[in-house]
C-alpha cells in the first residue's frame, strides 16, 4: 500500500481486503498490525481524503484492525487514526456510508481508551456526529452508529 499510496483504486481495494481479512480472525489482526497495515490504512486516508470510496473502505478495515485490542487501538490513535476517521466525517457529510463506517471505527477506538477519547472531542466527533444525525435521519445504520458513538464519547 505504501509503495503505491498514489493510486486510488488501489488504496480502496487494499483497504477491502484488509476489511475481509481481519473480519472475526485474530490471527490476520495479527498478521496485518505486525506489517504496519494501521499505518497504511491512514496514510491512505490522508492521501485520498477527498474519496469517499476510500473513507469509507478505509473506515471499516480499521474498525476490524482494531477492534477489541487494546494494544492496536493504542497504536492507532498514536498513529493519527483518530483524526484521519474525523476528518472522514468532515469531508464526506454526504455520503451515509463513510459517516457510520468512520463512526463505528471511532467507536472501538475510543472504547476504554481516553487518549483516543480525547483526539476525537479535540477534532470535532461529538459536533459531527449529531450533524451525522441531522443529515441521515432515515438511514438506521447511520442513526444506530451516531448514537452509539455519542453516547461512548459522552
Amino acid at each position: 500500500m505504501l509503495a503505491h499510496a498514489a493510486d486510488k483504486g488501489l488504496q480502496e481495494r487494499a483497504c477491502g481486503v484488509l476489511r475481509n481479512l481481519t473480519t472475526s480472525s485474530v490471527q490476520n489482526e495479527s498478521r496485518a498490525f505486525n506489517a504496519g497495515a494501521i499505518e497504511a490504512v491512514v496514510a491512505a486516508m490522508s492521501v485520498h481524503a477527498d474519496c469517499a470510496l476510500v473513507q469509507e473502505t478505509a473506515s471499516a478495515a480499521m474498525r476490524n484492525l482494531t477492534s477489541g485490542n487494546v494494544k492496536y487501538i493504542a497504536r492507532a490513535g498514536l498513529s493519527g487514526a483518530v483524526e484521519a476517521l474525523v476528518e472522514a466525517m468532515r469531508r464526506h457529510t454526504e455520503s451515509p456510508g463513510v459517516q457510520s463506517s468512520a463512526m463505528s471505527a471511532l467507536y472501538f477506538l475510543t472504547e476504554d481508551n481516553v487518549e483516543n477519547k480525547t483526539r476525537a472531542l479535540h477534532a470535532g466527533a461529538k459536533r459531527l456526529a449529531k450533524a451525522a444525525l441531522k443529515a441521515h435521519p432515515s438511514n438506521k445504520r447511520v442513526v444506530r452508529e451516531a448514537r452509539d458513538l455519542l453516547m461512548q464519547i459522552g
